[in-house]
Order: structure tokens, then sequence, then C-alpha cells
């Protein structure tokens, strides 16, 4: 099972659009995801929202394996990367369930 995270400002499950943001976000959408297919969908309180830094930590403690970042998002990506977590990002504000599927259609860019 991978754990995909979303920055989010509602709590309306995948329906939710996506944040332009980690640091603005109020809560992080996570996706459950074995193979294609969503196992379950979390919404959890952004605890920190407004530092950077600290998203390694939540990583590492919530087992997000992928984050899903709007494009121009400034986060310590070589430390995530280092941490075991894959980056994406995604340049248009969609939903959650949307962002997923262009996830699974291999559209959404790799940060290196």
């Amino acid at each position: 099972m991978i754990r995909i995270v979303f920055p989010t400002n509602q709590k309306m499950s995948y329906i939710s659009p996506v944040e332009s943001t980690f640091e603005d976000s109020e809560y992080l959408t996570v996706l459950n995801v074995r193979g294609q297919n969503i196992t379950a969908v979390e919404t959890i309180k952004n605890p920190h929202p407004h530092s950077k830094e600290e998203i390694i930590r939540e990583c590492r403690e919530n087992h997000f394996g992928i984050l899903i970042l709007p494009e121009g998002e400034d986060l310590p990506v070589n430390e995530l990367k280092k941490g075991g977590v894959s980056l994406f990002t995604s340049n248009t504000s969609k939903t959650v369930l949307n962002t997923f599927s262009d996830f699974v259609q291999d559209k959404l860019k790799k940060v290196e």
C-alpha cells in the first residue's frame, strides 16, 4: 500500500480541490492506494501549515510515500527524497480524484 498526499482546504474527501501550496493548506487529503485502486481516504488537519521543514517529519511519522506538489512549490525536495518520499507535480487546479487519475495515467511530472 502507498499513501499519496494532496494539500487541500476542504474536507470533501477525494472531491476536494488541490490547494496551491502545502503551506496554505488547512488539510492533507491522504489516499491509501493498492495498485491503481483507492482503498481508503483520510483527511487530516495540516499540523504545520506554515513550516516547510516539518513536512519531512510528517512524511516519516505518517508513512507518506508520495507527495503531489503544485507546480512551483518550494519544499525541501532532496531531504524528502532521502526519506523515501517520491514527489510529483501537478500544474492545474483539479480535485484530488482527478489529480490521482492523472497520476495513474502517468500525466504528472516526477521531481528528480
